[in-house]
């Protein structure tokens, strides 16, 4: 009984020096004019620390809440690949499959590339310009525009680009005959309660969706620098590569879906999610790509999954330990911080804590 007392009087003060530790790091930035959004931190499938800053629209000062919906960029494309993945199980498409066999009129040069290589940014297509978001298309008629290999002389490598995804998202609308935001709602965002998740769309007005501003700091800036409206883009082109908008309490209902195993079985998320594809270190996106995210084994104590995105002020971020226990998750409508700096420093107070549960004795 004793060593239980005393047990948990270690945890809590562990615990309130960890949340005093992150507000600090989280004020910290705010002044200096790093950082605007929400941030949540788990440790043992446990709240430990849940933070909103600034504001949502700077020119009416509607504040950031745990309801505001800031769209994920790149982090989209977990949603895309788990899609991806479900359809593997369900033995609807396999991951060695050509993409000539769901999307037609590819570039000849294009008829090798498999469905793993568009998830693992190994197919080798060509960045997209930034006209690519200049007027809105259909995924068949980005495909059609924008899909072209690059550098044919020379072998596949690594690419990190929208395009693969996107043409991602046109094989799981061309499999399931549904449009890409209804696939998804149907099979991750109603099974998981994810109400505060979805795809954008510039004719639907979103309630509580945040704005976004941009100055290109990342963190180098100051408090003073001037901030730019986002310019008017169609995010929708992003599709399944950078479309989608959620909240931080939305996010962890995906991330404990893994460990629970909702959405995808056991052996698929170890064998897809959690274990590298591919023998190759991204210095780019610090790790081996899985399906989903890239494996980091280098930057903490141990191995984490990491998801990143961004798409002018908005930025995203989730860290995640091998057995989805514990998170770091942060959404930001500008772009005046560097979120991988403030993960990791975010990350590292995690692992400092004890276990949230009772040693044995």
């Amino acid at each position: 009984m004793r060593q239980l007392l005393l047990y948990a009087f270690l945890l809590i003060s562990s615990t309130a020096f960890a949340q005093n530790a992150i507000e600090k790091i989280i004020n910290d930035e705010y002044e200096a004019g790093h950082f605007n959004g929400s941030i949540l931190v788990i440790k043992d499938r446990k709240v430990i620390s849940k933070i909103n800053k600034g504001h949502s629209n700077l020119q009416f000062a509607v504040p950031i809440t745990n309801k505001t919906r800031i769209p994920i960029a790149s982090m989209t494309k977990t949603f895309t690949a788990i899609l991806t993945l479900q359809m593997y199980e369900k033995s609807l498409l396999k991951l060695d499959d050509k993409i000539t066999q769901y999307v037609p009129g590819l570039p000849h040069d294009g008829q090798d590339i498999t469905i793993l290589d568009l998830l693992t940014h190994y197919s080798g297509m060509k960045n997209e310009p930034i006209q690519a978001y200049a007027s809105r298309y259909s995924t068949a008629e980005y495909i059609k525009r924008y899909a072209v290999k690059k550098d044919l002389d020379k072998a596949v490598s690594f690419n990190y680009n929208n395009v693969d995804y996107i043409i991602l998202t046109r094989i799981l609308e061309e499999v399931s005959q549904r449009p890409f935001a209804v696939l998804l709602k149907e099979n991750i965002l109603n099974p998981l309660n994810m109400d505060d998740t979805g795809v954008i769309s510039e004719s639907k007005i979103i309630s509580n969706l945040a704005y976004g501003y941009h100055n290109y700091t990342f963190g180098s800036g100051n408090k003073q620098d001037t901030l730019y409206n986002d310019p008017l883009v169609y995010l929708s082109n992003y599709a399944g590569a950078g479309a989608v908008y959620s909240t931080t309490d939305d996010l962890y209902k995906l991330a404990l879906s893994f460990k629970t195993n909702k959405l995808l079985t056991a052996k698929t998320t170890s064998t897809f999610l959690t274990k590298p594809q591919k023998n190759e270190y991204i210095d780019y996106a610090r790790g081996y790509p899985t399906i989903s995210f890239y494996y980091n084994n280098k930057t903490f104590s141990k191995p984490v999954l990491e998801r990143r995105g961004s798409i002018n002020g908005f930025n995203s971020l989730l860290l995640l330990d091998e057995k989805f226990n514990n998170a770091v998750i942060i959404l930001a409508n500008t772009d005046t911080g560097d979120l991988e700096q403030i993960g990791d420093k975010i990350y590292r107070e995690v692992e400092l804590l004890r276990p949230t549960t009772p040693l044995a004795h």
